[in-house]
Protein backbone atom coordinates (compact mmCIF):
# COMPACT_ATOMS: atom_id res chain seq x y z
CA UNK A 1 0.00 0.00 0.00
CA UNK A 2 1.22 3.23 -0.73
CA UNK A 3 2.10 5.83 1.73
CA UNK A 4 -0.54 8.38 0.74
CA UNK A 5 -3.55 5.51 0.94
CA UNK A 6 -1.62 4.72 4.30
CA UNK A 7 -2.25 8.44 5.39
CA UNK A 8 -5.55 8.47 4.17
CA UNK A 9 -6.91 6.46 6.62
CA UNK A 10 -5.52 8.69 9.38
CA UNK A 11 -9.02 10.67 10.50
CA UNK A 12 -6.92 13.65 11.67
CA UNK A 13 -4.76 14.06 8.49
CA UNK A 14 -5.48 16.75 6.35
CA UNK A 15 -5.22 15.87 2.89
CA UNK A 16 -2.98 19.13 0.82
CA UNK A 17 -3.47 19.16 -3.02
CA UNK A 18 -0.23 19.10 -4.31
CA UNK A 19 0.39 19.36 -7.99
CA UNK A 20 3.32 18.45 -10.68
CA UNK A 21 5.41 21.56 -10.24
CA UNK A 22 5.66 21.03 -6.63
CA UNK A 23 8.52 18.46 -5.65
CA UNK A 24 6.81 16.43 -3.25
CA UNK A 25 4.37 15.72 -5.98
CA UNK A 26 4.34 11.79 -5.99
CA UNK A 27 0.67 10.46 -6.17
CA UNK A 28 -2.01 11.03 -9.09
CA UNK A 29 -5.17 9.86 -8.53
CA UNK A 30 -5.21 10.38 -13.06
CA UNK A 31 -2.23 8.34 -12.90
CA UNK A 32 -3.68 5.83 -11.38
CA UNK A 33 -7.07 5.70 -12.84
CA UNK A 34 -5.35 5.06 -16.37
CA UNK A 35 -2.69 2.76 -14.74
CA UNK A 36 -6.35 0.50 -14.42
CA UNK A 37 -7.31 1.33 -17.24
CA UNK A 38 -4.15 0.12 -18.99
CA UNK A 39 -4.22 -3.24 -17.41
CA UNK A 40 -7.49 -4.14 -17.97
CA UNK A 41 -8.57 -2.92 -21.53
CA UNK A 42 -5.09 -2.61 -23.38
CA UNK A 43 -3.06 -0.24 -24.93
CA UNK A 44 -5.61 1.49 -27.14
CA UNK A 45 -8.18 2.75 -24.62
CA UNK A 46 -5.38 3.51 -22.41
CA UNK A 47 -4.49 6.47 -24.82
CA UNK A 48 -8.29 7.15 -25.27
CA UNK A 49 -8.70 7.62 -21.77
CA UNK A 50 -5.48 10.16 -21.73
CA UNK A 51 -6.95 12.76 -24.56
CA UNK A 52 -10.18 12.26 -22.85
CA UNK A 53 -9.71 13.25 -19.49
CA UNK A 54 -6.57 15.55 -20.67
CA UNK A 55 -3.75 14.43 -19.04
CA UNK A 56 -0.12 14.21 -20.02
CA UNK A 57 1.02 10.96 -20.81
CA UNK A 58 3.63 9.78 -18.11
CA UNK A 59 5.01 6.44 -19.89
CA UNK A 60 7.67 5.85 -22.53
CA UNK A 61 7.09 3.51 -24.98
CA UNK A 62 9.22 0.55 -22.94
CA UNK A 63 7.62 1.34 -19.92
CA UNK A 64 4.35 0.10 -21.63
CA UNK A 65 5.49 -2.33 -22.95
CA UNK A 66 7.34 -3.77 -19.75
CA UNK A 67 4.07 -3.31 -17.68
CA UNK A 68 1.77 -4.98 -20.34
CA UNK A 69 4.34 -7.83 -20.66
CA UNK A 70 4.81 -8.34 -16.74
CA UNK A 71 1.17 -7.89 -15.46
CA UNK A 72 -0.36 -10.42 -14.20
CA UNK A 73 -3.27 -11.97 -12.50
CA UNK A 74 -3.33 -11.27 -8.64
CA UNK A 75 -3.62 -14.79 -6.71
CA UNK A 76 -3.11 -14.41 -2.99
CA UNK A 77 -2.20 -18.05 -2.72
CA UNK A 78 0.37 -18.64 -5.64
CA UNK A 79 3.63 -17.62 -5.11
CA UNK A 80 6.92 -16.91 -7.76
CA UNK A 81 8.60 -19.73 -6.24
CA UNK A 82 8.00 -22.03 -8.40
CA UNK A 83 9.19 -20.01 -11.12
CA UNK A 84 12.31 -19.27 -10.17
CA UNK A 85 13.26 -22.90 -8.29
CA UNK A 86 10.91 -25.31 -10.66
CA UNK A 87 9.01 -26.10 -8.27
CA UNK A 88 6.88 -24.63 -5.48
CA UNK A 89 7.56 -25.05 -1.25
CA UNK A 90 4.19 -26.15 -0.57
CA UNK A 91 1.44 -25.42 -2.64
CA UNK A 92 -1.57 -27.19 -0.45
CA UNK A 93 -1.62 -24.55 1.76
CA UNK A 94 -4.85 -22.31 1.17
CA UNK A 95 -5.02 -18.55 1.52
CA UNK A 96 -6.78 -19.20 4.55
CA UNK A 97 -5.27 -17.42 7.59
CA UNK A 98 -3.55 -20.43 10.11
CA UNK A 99 -2.39 -19.21 13.13
CA UNK A 100 0.54 -21.77 13.62
CA UNK A 101 1.12 -21.85 9.78
CA UNK A 102 2.12 -19.20 7.35
CA UNK A 103 2.52 -19.50 3.41
CA UNK A 104 6.50 -19.08 3.56
CA UNK A 105 8.85 -17.93 5.90
CA UNK A 106 11.17 -15.22 6.64
CA UNK A 107 14.68 -15.17 5.04
CA UNK A 108 17.01 -15.20 8.17
CA UNK A 109 20.63 -14.82 8.78
CA UNK A 110 21.62 -17.90 10.11
CA UNK A 111 25.29 -17.92 9.35
CA UNK A 112 25.75 -14.62 11.58
CA UNK A 113 25.54 -11.04 10.93
CA UNK A 114 27.82 -8.34 12.57
CA UNK A 115 25.55 -6.04 15.13
CA UNK A 116 27.63 -2.91 15.50
CA UNK A 117 25.84 -0.73 17.66
CA UNK A 118 29.16 1.36 18.68
CA UNK A 119 30.97 4.00 16.35
CA UNK A 120 32.05 3.20 13.09
CA UNK A 121 34.54 5.66 12.72
CA UNK A 122 34.86 8.41 10.34
CA UNK A 123 33.35 8.37 7.13
CA UNK A 124 35.82 8.44 4.24
CA UNK A 125 34.28 7.76 0.44
CA UNK A 126 36.28 7.32 -2.62
CA UNK A 127 34.89 7.51 -6.22
CA UNK A 128 36.25 4.96 -8.79
CA UNK A 129 35.38 5.01 -12.53
CA UNK A 130 35.53 2.72 -15.74
CA UNK A 131 37.35 3.07 -17.35
CA UNK A 132 39.95 4.67 -14.66
CA UNK A 133 41.29 8.17 -14.17
CA UNK A 134 44.56 9.31 -13.22
CA UNK A 135 45.76 6.08 -12.57
CA UNK A 136 43.17 5.01 -10.54
CA UNK A 137 42.96 1.04 -10.51
CA UNK A 138 40.03 -0.63 -12.38
CA UNK A 139 36.27 -1.05 -10.70
CA UNK A 140 36.47 -4.83 -10.59
CA UNK A 141 40.02 -4.81 -8.99
CA UNK A 142 38.34 -2.94 -6.71
CA UNK A 143 35.67 -5.32 -5.37
CA UNK A 144 38.32 -7.95 -5.70
CA UNK A 145 40.38 -6.37 -3.60
CA UNK A 146 37.17 -5.61 -0.94
CA UNK A 147 36.06 -9.35 -1.02
CA UNK A 148 39.63 -10.86 -0.30
CA UNK A 149 39.79 -8.38 2.61
CA UNK A 150 36.70 -9.72 4.67
CA UNK A 151 37.24 -11.77 7.67
CA UNK A 152 33.39 -11.70 8.93
CA UNK A 153 30.78 -11.74 6.23
CA UNK A 154 29.71 -10.21 2.65
CA UNK A 155 26.58 -9.12 1.43
CA UNK A 156 25.89 -9.06 -1.98
CA UNK A 157 22.63 -7.03 -4.21
CA UNK A 158 22.80 -7.52 -7.60
CA UNK A 159 20.50 -6.97 -10.52
CA UNK A 160 22.89 -9.61 -13.14
CA UNK A 161 25.51 -11.65 -11.74
CA UNK A 162 27.22 -13.50 -14.04
CA UNK A 163 31.22 -12.80 -13.52
CA UNK A 164 33.17 -15.90 -12.93
CA UNK A 165 36.16 -14.34 -11.73
CA UNK A 166 34.14 -12.34 -8.99
CA UNK A 167 32.14 -15.77 -8.18
CA UNK A 168 35.10 -17.59 -7.67
CA UNK A 169 36.36 -15.39 -5.08
CA UNK A 170 33.42 -15.63 -3.20
CA UNK A 171 33.61 -19.45 -2.83
CA UNK A 172 36.77 -19.14 -1.97
CA UNK A 173 36.33 -16.86 0.77
CA UNK A 174 33.61 -18.92 1.63
CA UNK A 175 34.61 -22.06 1.48
CA UNK A 176 38.58 -21.65 2.79
CA UNK A 177 38.36 -19.00 4.88
CA UNK A 178 34.69 -19.71 6.24
CA UNK A 179 33.15 -16.14 5.68
CA UNK A 180 29.51 -16.13 5.54
CA UNK A 181 28.46 -14.63 1.96
CA UNK A 182 24.84 -13.43 1.36
CA UNK A 183 23.64 -13.08 -2.10
CA UNK A 184 20.04 -10.94 -3.10
CA UNK A 185 19.63 -11.36 -6.77
CA UNK A 186 17.04 -9.59 -8.87
CA UNK A 187 14.31 -12.25 -9.96
CA UNK A 188 14.85 -11.84 -13.39
CA UNK A 189 18.66 -12.44 -13.17
CA UNK A 190 18.15 -15.64 -11.26
CA UNK A 191 18.32 -18.33 -14.07
CA UNK A 192 21.23 -16.36 -16.05
CA UNK A 193 23.02 -17.27 -12.23
CA UNK A 194 22.25 -20.74 -11.79
CA UNK A 195 23.50 -21.08 -15.62
CA UNK A 196 26.88 -19.43 -14.76
CA UNK A 197 27.50 -21.97 -11.35
CA UNK A 198 27.26 -25.00 -13.88
CA UNK A 199 30.28 -23.62 -15.28
CA UNK A 200 31.94 -22.05 -12.35
CA UNK A 201 32.95 -25.62 -11.00
CA UNK A 202 31.44 -26.00 -7.31
CA UNK A 203 31.09 -29.24 -4.86
CA UNK A 204 28.94 -29.24 -1.87
CA UNK A 205 31.24 -27.84 0.27
CA UNK A 206 30.60 -24.19 -1.55
CA UNK A 207 27.36 -24.44 -0.45
CA UNK A 208 27.84 -24.67 4.06
CA UNK A 209 28.66 -20.74 4.13
CA UNK A 210 26.91 -19.70 1.11
CA UNK A 211 23.11 -18.20 0.93
CA UNK A 212 21.42 -17.05 -2.93
CA UNK A 213 18.14 -15.38 -2.50
CA UNK A 214 15.83 -13.07 -4.77
CA UNK A 215 13.54 -10.25 -4.91
CA UNK A 216 11.83 -7.89 -6.82
CA UNK A 217 10.39 -4.61 -6.43
CA UNK A 218 7.29 -3.13 -5.46
CA UNK A 219 4.36 -4.34 -6.56
CA UNK A 220 1.07 -2.21 -7.61
CA UNK A 221 -2.30 -3.93 -7.09
CA UNK A 222 -5.64 -2.52 -9.17
CA UNK A 223 -9.10 -3.04 -8.23
CA UNK A 224 -9.51 -5.36 -10.92
CA UNK A 225 -7.23 -7.93 -9.27
CA UNK A 226 -4.22 -7.22 -11.45
CA UNK A 227 -0.68 -7.38 -10.23
CA UNK A 228 3.01 -5.70 -11.54
CA UNK A 229 5.94 -5.77 -10.27
CA UNK A 230 8.88 -3.67 -10.16
CA UNK A 231 12.74 -4.56 -10.62
CA UNK A 232 15.58 -4.70 -7.92
CA UNK A 233 18.29 -1.98 -9.28
CA UNK A 234 20.16 -1.63 -6.42
CA UNK A 235 23.48 -2.71 -6.75
CA UNK A 236 26.23 -2.91 -3.54
CA UNK A 237 28.45 -4.80 -1.69
CA UNK A 238 28.67 -5.12 2.57
CA UNK A 239 31.81 -6.04 3.87
CA UNK A 240 32.12 -7.25 7.48
CA UNK A 241 29.98 -4.14 8.92
CA UNK A 242 32.26 -1.03 8.36
CA UNK A 243 32.54 -1.05 4.49
CA UNK A 244 30.62 -0.70 1.26
CA UNK A 245 31.17 -0.30 -2.81
CA UNK A 246 28.18 1.04 -3.76
CA UNK A 247 27.35 2.38 -7.52
CA UNK A 248 25.70 1.89 -11.34
CA UNK A 249 28.82 -1.61 -11.68
CA UNK A 250 27.01 -5.28 -12.57
CA UNK A 251 28.86 -7.93 -11.89
CA UNK A 252 29.05 -8.90 -15.89
CA UNK A 253 31.79 -9.18 -18.13
CA UNK A 254 30.12 -6.34 -20.37
CA UNK A 255 30.29 -3.93 -17.42
CA UNK A 256 33.74 -4.40 -16.87
CA UNK A 257 35.02 -4.26 -20.14
CA UNK A 258 32.42 -2.28 -22.36
CA UNK A 259 30.45 -0.09 -19.84
CA UNK A 260 30.48 2.95 -18.81
CA UNK A 261 30.49 2.94 -14.83
CA UNK A 262 31.38 4.80 -11.33
CA UNK A 263 31.51 3.14 -7.77
CA UNK A 264 31.78 4.72 -4.32
CA UNK A 265 33.91 2.67 -1.41
CA UNK A 266 32.77 4.17 1.66
CA UNK A 267 33.82 3.08 5.04
CA UNK A 268 32.88 4.39 8.87
CA UNK A 269 29.86 5.52 10.13
CA UNK A 270 27.64 6.35 6.46
CA UNK A 271 28.01 2.18 5.80
CA UNK A 272 25.21 1.97 8.36
CA UNK A 273 22.52 2.84 5.80
CA UNK A 274 23.58 -0.33 3.60
CA UNK A 275 23.45 -2.09 6.76
CA UNK A 276 19.86 -1.26 7.45
CA UNK A 277 19.14 -1.60 4.30
CA UNK A 278 20.74 -5.05 3.13
CA UNK A 279 19.04 -6.72 6.26
CA UNK A 280 15.40 -5.21 4.75
CA UNK A 281 15.65 -6.95 1.65
CA UNK A 282 17.20 -10.43 2.94
CA UNK A 283 13.77 -10.45 5.13
CA UNK A 284 11.81 -9.73 2.49
CA UNK A 285 13.74 -12.08 0.15
CA UNK A 286 13.20 -15.59 -1.06
CA UNK A 287 15.66 -18.31 -1.41
CA UNK A 288 17.45 -19.89 -4.03
CA UNK A 289 17.64 -23.40 -4.57
CA UNK A 290 20.69 -24.59 -5.65
CA UNK A 291 20.52 -28.07 -4.80
CA UNK A 292 19.75 -29.28 -8.22
CA UNK A 293 23.01 -27.91 -10.00
CA UNK A 294 25.56 -30.61 -10.80
CA UNK A 295 27.65 -30.52 -7.45
CA UNK A 296 30.83 -32.47 -7.55
CA UNK A 297 31.77 -34.25 -4.22
CA UNK A 298 33.33 -32.26 -1.50
CA UNK A 299 37.45 -32.71 -1.83
CA UNK A 300 39.49 -33.52 1.33
CA UNK A 301 41.33 -30.83 2.58
CA UNK A 302 45.19 -31.25 3.23
CA UNK A 303 45.91 -31.48 7.00
CA UNK A 304 47.09 -27.94 8.43
CA UNK A 305 50.58 -29.06 9.85
CA UNK A 306 51.00 -28.12 13.50
CA UNK A 307 54.02 -26.73 14.51
CA UNK A 308 55.28 -27.21 18.23
CA UNK A 309 56.66 -23.30 19.03
CA UNK A 310 60.75 -23.42 19.88
CA UNK A 311 61.59 -22.56 23.05
CA UNK A 312 63.34 -19.76 23.55
CA UNK A 313 67.10 -19.76 24.64
CA UNK A 314 68.54 -17.87 27.47
CA UNK A 315 70.79 -14.82 27.44
CA UNK A 316 73.06 -16.71 29.21
CA UNK A 317 72.58 -19.73 26.78
CA UNK A 318 73.03 -17.70 23.93
CA UNK A 319 76.17 -16.42 24.89
CA UNK A 320 77.68 -19.56 25.83
CA UNK A 321 76.89 -21.32 22.27
CA UNK A 322 78.95 -18.43 20.84
CA UNK A 323 81.82 -19.01 23.22
CA UNK A 324 84.33 -21.04 21.62
CA UNK A 325 85.54 -22.25 25.21
CA UNK A 326 81.85 -23.68 25.55
CA UNK A 327 82.34 -25.36 22.10
CA UNK A 328 85.71 -27.11 23.31
CA UNK A 329 84.31 -28.66 26.40
CA UNK A 330 80.85 -29.14 24.53
CA UNK A 331 82.70 -31.67 21.90
CA UNK A 332 84.69 -33.19 24.42
CA UNK A 333 81.16 -34.21 26.25
CA UNK A 334 79.84 -35.37 22.91
CA UNK A 335 83.07 -36.96 21.98
CA UNK A 336 82.82 -39.15 25.27
CA UNK A 337 78.85 -39.62 24.69
CA UNK A 338 79.25 -40.98 21.21
CA UNK A 339 77.25 -38.22 19.48
CA UNK A 340 78.18 -36.10 16.93
CA UNK A 341 80.59 -38.75 14.92
CA UNK A 342 81.11 -40.96 12.72
CA UNK A 343 81.32 -44.80 11.88
CA UNK A 344 84.58 -45.47 9.98
CA UNK A 345 85.17 -48.25 8.08
CA UNK A 346 86.83 -50.38 11.21
CA UNK A 347 83.58 -49.55 13.37
CA UNK A 348 85.55 -46.93 15.74
CA UNK A 349 83.74 -43.46 15.96
CA UNK A 350 85.51 -40.73 15.04
CA UNK A 351 84.75 -37.18 15.56
CA UNK A 352 83.38 -34.43 13.52
CA UNK A 353 85.58 -31.34 12.72
CA UNK A 354 85.34 -28.62 15.01
CA UNK A 355 84.02 -26.01 12.50
CA UNK A 356 81.14 -28.44 11.68
CA UNK A 357 79.98 -28.64 14.88
CA UNK A 358 80.26 -24.90 15.55
CA UNK A 359 78.09 -24.23 12.46
CA UNK A 360 75.57 -26.61 13.81
CA UNK A 361 75.34 -24.83 16.86
CA UNK A 362 74.98 -21.12 15.39
CA UNK A 363 72.63 -22.74 12.80
CA UNK A 364 70.32 -23.99 15.61
CA UNK A 365 70.56 -20.64 17.53
CA UNK A 366 70.03 -18.55 14.57
CA UNK A 367 67.23 -20.75 13.86
CA UNK A 368 64.40 -17.99 13.36
CA UNK A 369 61.04 -18.36 14.88
CA UNK A 370 58.06 -18.49 13.16
CA UNK A 371 54.20 -18.05 14.41
CA UNK A 372 52.07 -21.36 13.38
CA UNK A 373 49.61 -19.21 12.09
CA UNK A 374 52.14 -18.09 9.54
CA UNK A 375 53.20 -21.33 8.41
CA UNK A 376 52.39 -22.46 5.26
CA UNK A 377 51.28 -18.86 3.74
CA UNK A 378 52.59 -17.31 0.64
CA UNK A 379 55.13 -15.37 0.78
CA UNK A 380 54.02 -11.23 -0.39
CA UNK A 381 55.82 -10.07 -3.42
CA UNK A 382 57.47 -6.74 -2.64
CA UNK A 383 58.58 -4.46 -4.82
CA UNK A 384 62.14 -3.17 -4.94
CA UNK A 385 61.96 0.67 -4.05
CA UNK A 386 65.50 0.93 -2.48
CA UNK A 387 67.67 3.07 -4.96
CA UNK A 388 70.62 0.59 -6.57
CA UNK A 389 73.95 2.45 -6.87
CA UNK A 390 75.28 1.34 -10.07
CA UNK A 391 78.23 -0.97 -11.50
CA UNK A 392 80.71 -0.44 -11.14
CA UNK A 393 81.47 2.08 -9.10
CA UNK A 394 80.83 5.47 -10.75
CA UNK A 395 83.64 8.07 -11.34
CA UNK A 396 85.63 10.19 -8.34
CA UNK A 397 83.56 13.19 -10.07
CA UNK A 398 79.85 11.71 -9.45
CA UNK A 399 78.61 13.06 -6.08
CA UNK A 400 74.81 11.29 -6.61
CA UNK A 401 72.53 9.76 -8.75
CA UNK A 402 69.05 11.64 -9.54
CA UNK A 403 66.00 10.06 -11.30
CA UNK A 404 64.09 11.41 -14.46
CA UNK A 405 60.56 10.52 -15.45
CA UNK A 406 59.12 11.10 -18.89
CA UNK A 407 57.26 13.86 -18.29
CA UNK A 408 55.19 13.03 -22.06
CA UNK A 409 54.05 9.59 -20.20
CA UNK A 410 50.81 9.94 -17.76
CA UNK A 411 51.25 9.89 -14.00
CA UNK A 412 50.40 6.56 -11.86
CA UNK A 413 50.19 7.09 -8.54
CA UNK A 414 49.94 3.82 -7.46
CA UNK A 415 52.91 2.73 -8.12
CA UNK A 416 56.02 2.76 -6.23
CA UNK A 417 58.62 5.56 -6.42
CA UNK A 418 61.50 3.56 -8.45
CA UNK A 419 58.79 2.62 -10.80
CA UNK A 420 58.21 6.06 -12.14
CA UNK A 421 61.49 7.15 -13.27
CA UNK A 422 63.14 4.92 -15.76
CA UNK A 423 66.12 7.00 -16.35
CA UNK A 424 68.77 8.12 -14.22
CA UNK A 425 71.55 10.81 -14.54
CA UNK A 426 74.56 11.60 -12.24
CA UNK A 427 75.75 14.63 -10.66
CA UNK A 428 78.95 15.75 -11.69
CA UNK A 429 81.31 18.56 -10.40
CA UNK A 430 81.85 21.03 -12.50
CA UNK A 431 85.57 21.09 -12.25
CA UNK A 432 87.59 18.00 -11.60
CA UNK A 433 88.02 17.70 -7.41
CA UNK A 434 91.16 18.03 -6.01
CA UNK A 435 92.60 17.92 -2.94
CA UNK A 436 94.96 20.85 -1.96
CA UNK A 437 98.43 19.93 -1.19
CA UNK A 438 100.18 21.38 1.87
CA UNK A 439 103.92 21.25 1.71
CA UNK A 440 105.52 20.90 5.03
CA UNK A 441 108.76 22.56 6.18
CA UNK A 442 111.40 20.39 6.73
CA UNK A 443 111.87 21.91 10.27
CA UNK A 444 109.20 22.86 12.22
CA UNK A 445 109.18 26.50 13.01
CA UNK A 446 106.59 29.27 15.00
CA UNK A 447 104.60 30.60 12.02
CA UNK A 448 104.83 34.59 12.16
CA UNK A 449 101.91 36.98 13.49
CA UNK A 450 103.09 40.16 12.54
CA UNK A 451 99.63 40.98 11.03
CA UNK A 452 97.83 39.93 13.97
CA UNK A 453 100.48 41.68 16.01
CA UNK A 454 100.02 45.00 14.20
CA UNK A 455 96.34 44.80 14.17
CA UNK A 456 96.37 44.43 17.97
CA UNK A 457 98.49 47.40 18.53
CA UNK A 458 96.07 49.68 16.86
CA UNK A 459 93.41 48.93 18.74
CA UNK A 460 95.35 49.14 22.30
CA UNK A 461 96.45 52.75 20.90
CA UNK A 462 92.99 53.62 20.09
CA UNK A 463 91.61 52.68 23.97
CA UNK A 464 94.16 54.41 25.63
CA UNK A 465 92.86 57.84 25.23
CA UNK A 466 89.12 56.79 26.59
CA UNK A 467 91.12 55.08 29.60
CA UNK A 468 93.03 57.91 30.02
CA UNK A 469 90.09 60.91 30.15
CA UNK A 470 88.19 58.21 32.52
CA UNK A 471 91.20 58.07 35.43
CA UNK A 472 90.93 62.20 35.02
CA UNK A 473 87.25 62.66 35.58
CA UNK A 474 87.22 60.13 38.82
Amino acid sequence: MALSQIQCLDEDYINVRINETKPEFLYSEERRIALEILFQDGLEAYEAHLKAQNVQGFLSDSELEYLTRTVMVYNPGDTDQSKINGEGEDNNVPSEYWPERSDYSLSDLDMGWPDITTYRGVTRATVYTQPPMDGQPHIKEIFRKTIAQAHKVIGVVMDMFTDVDIFKDLLDMSYRRRVAVYIILEATGVPHFLRMCESAGMHKGHLKNLRVNYTQGSEFCTRSSKRVCGLLSQKFMFVDGDKSVSGSYSFTWTASRLDLNVVTLLTGNAVETFDMLFRELYFTSRAVNLSKLKLDEEPELEPVRQVVPESIVSAEMARKLYSAKYTLVNSASLKSNGTHSSMNKSGNTTPLPMFIQLRQLRMLAEEPRIHPGLVDMEKANMTNYLPTWPEPDPPSDVIGIINIRDPNKPFQAHLMRSELFETSQAIRFKEPFEMPVEHLPEKATPRHRLENADVLASMKTDQLPVQTLKNKGS
